[in-house]
């Protein structure tokens, strides 16, 4: 009879613990701010310094980034050939 009533304590000794520990895991949860990212609107135009077929997806990028000081650039498929587009903030 006293076994018993030493595994019940330690019981509930290891449930008040676990309880303790999801109850921090869940105050924690409450008070992290969560980042809100605005997307950002992007326009895009041809480039204005490639010269030829855009078969480079990365040295389009490059170009665009570095030389037209774009966010971004890829060769995208401009009726009849590819271009490189590169893409700014509107």
């Amino acid at each position: 009879m006293h076994k018993n009533k030493i595994v019940i304590i330690i019981m509930a000794k290891f449930a008040s613990i676990i309880t303790l520990i999801f109850a921090a895991l869940f105050l924690f949860a409450a008070f992290e701010t969560p980042s809100i990212v605005e997307a950002q609107r992007l326009c895009d135009r041809p480039s204005k310094t490639w010269s030829g077929v855009c078969g480079n997806n990365s040295a389009c990028k490059n170009q665009c980034i570095n030389l037209e000081g774009a966010r971004h650039g890829s060769c995208n498929y401009a009726n009849p050939t590819h271009k490189c587009i590169c893409f700014f903030s509107c």
